[in-house]
C-alpha cells in the first residue's frame, strides 16, 4: 500500500522546492523550529520568501555601460 503523502508538504515553501540555496540555512539542526514555522507552513511570514519572489518579479538588470565622449575609457593609462 503506497504511504499517504504528507500534509505538511503541501503548505510547503515553493522555493524550498526550487532548492534555493538562500533557504539551505533553515535545515540546520539550530535552525528546525524556524523550518518548520516558515518553510512548511507560514512562508509569507518569511522575508526571504518576499525577497526571492521580488527578484524573480524583478531580475536585476545589468549595470549601465560607463564611456567618456561615447568611447569606453581604457584601464591603466592616465592623461597627462
Amino acid at each position: 500500500m503506497p504511504s499517504a503523502p504528507d500534509p505538511s508538504l503541501a503548505h510547503a515553501c515553493p522555493h524550498v522546492d526550487k532548492n534555493d540555496p538562500r533557504c539551505q540555512e533553515r535545515f540546520r539542526m539550530a535552525e528546525l523550529d524556524a523550518m518548520y514555522r516558515y518553510c512548511l507552513g507560514g512562508f509569507y511570514a518569511c522575508p526571504l520568501f518576499h525577497r526571492i519572489n521580488r527578484e524573480e518579479k524583478y531580475p536585476p538588470r545589468p549595470a549601465q555601460q560607463v564611456t567618456v565622449h561615447g568611447r569606453q575609457p581604457q584601464r591603466g593609462s592616465r592623461a597627462g
